[in-house]
């Protein structure tokens, strides 16, 4: 029975960190369009042009003229998120938003003909498709350890 005490901390401590991970993941990104966004609109605007999924492409280059906007909403979006894991407030919504996240930058920036694929493709492929896995692996656990203590009455 030790043994199975000893794996369920084991486990919460796994998440736990994978969470926290994440969370900085999340945080990181945010905090790079905080205070200067301008550089996502040509980002943002190549990709999309060059998007060659059929729906997913041309959705985007009508978005591509709110650029702003768009970058407002997933800057406030991946900060949320980061802030939510990094407390552990309501873990499992913050994974299925930042899933959803996840798999929009997967599907934005690694399909499409520009730059950064034509120079190395795989990288930015997994890069996209490991942060949609993690978010999938935070969603996907039951016991979601908090690391603010509550207090017994």
């Amino acid at each position: 029975m030790v043994w199975d005490g000893g794996m369920s901390r084991l486990s919460s401590m796994w998440v736990l960190t994978l969470r926290l991970s994440v969370a900085g993941f999340w945080l990181f990104f945010a905090s790079q369009r905080w205070f200067n966004r301008g550089w996502v609109e040509e980002l943002f605007v190549e990709a999309a042009s060059g998007n060659y999924i059929p729906f997913y492409g041309n959705m985007l280059r009508e978005l591509s003229a709110s650029w702003e906007v768009l970058t407002l909403t997933v800057t406030a979006l991946e900060t949320a998120v980061g802030v939510m894991f990094l407390v552990g407030l309501y873990p499992r919504i913050a994974a299925v938003i930042g899933t959803f996240i996840a798999a929009n930058l997967w599907l934005t920036f690694s399909f499409c003909d520009c730059l950064w694929n034509r120079q190395d493709p795989a990288q930015v492929f997994w890069f996209y498709y490991s942060a949609l896995l993690l978010n999938l692996a935070i969603l996907r656990e039951k016991n979601q350890p908090s690391i603010i203590r509550h207090r017994r009455k």
